[in-house]
């Protein structure tokens, strides 16, 4: 028959045992712990393709592209290619109602329009042209040269030339320009000092249909651009 040492020893050690038992149920092992979390994220896992995948996109549908390209107007992802390097740059677009410059006003002339017209023979000289240009529409315009005669040289692959000239309130002017036979294509644009556009033309006459007349004084640019080819030019102006 055990006695009360023996039966303390006995309770000491169980109580021993079940502090232990406690130890291990309440640390568990490095094994269970990698299950939980990989539980974890299955359950995660579950929860978010179940709820239709949180931030996924649908893929655009073939009528949802064309929706946005509707929405973007005819010209979305069009883009437009610069002019040739030979060609003057373009003026800026004018406000609305205001259709070219404030500073001239072009005046119509069919005298005007005939007589350039029908001198439009080539030249080995492109300034006797002009000459001869300014001279068959003098009777016409009653006016007279302007301007020295401008000269250049120039090829399609160059940028524009330019040249000044100062005008005067209440007087009208016309441009005479030819070029040799080595130039294709080419152009004139006249701009006051705003940039504006007073008259552009291929030649030989700018305008062509009359004559550009001025309410206050400036200095407006000559520009001349080869668009093909490549040779020498030369211009005039002329007043009245």
């Amino acid at each position: 028959m055990p006695n009360k040492r023996d039966a303390g020893r006995s309770g000491t050690s169980a109580g021993r045992r079940d502090t232990a038992a406690g130890r291990w149920a309440a640390s568990p092992s490095p094994s269970s712990r990698v299950w939980s979390g990989v539980l974890a994220s299955i359950a995660a896992a579950t929860v978010v393709l179940a709820c239709g995948g949180g931030g996924a996109k649908t893929p655009a549908t073939g009528a949802g592209r064309a929706d946005a390209g509707a929405e973007g107007g005819p010209g979305a992802g069009l883009t437009t290619s610069p002019p040739p390097s030979g060609l003057p740059p373009m003026a800026s677009m004018p406000p609305p109602g205001v259709a070219g410059s404030k500073k001239a006003k072009r005046r119509p002339d069919a005298a005007l329009a005939a007589c350039s017209g029908a001198t439009r023979t080539p030249a080995k000289d492109p300034a006797d042209l002009v000459k001869r240009l300014g001279d068959g529409c003098m009777q016409a315009s009653k006016m007279k040269p302007a301007s020295a005669m401008l000269r250049g040289q120039q090829a399609d692959k160059d940028t524009h030339q330019e040249n000044k000239l100062r005008v005067e309130a209440n007087r009208c002017y016309r441009l005479y320009v030819a070029a040799d036979d080595s130039v294709k294509d080419m152009v004139v644009v006249l701009r006051d000092s705003a940039g504006d556009i007073v008259a552009e033309s291929p030649g030989p006459a700018v305008p062509e249909d009359g004559a550009v007349c001025f309410n206050a004084a400036d200095e407006i640019s000559i520009l001349v651009g080869v668009g093909s080819g490549k040779g020498t030019w030369a211009a005039q102006v002329w007043s009245d």
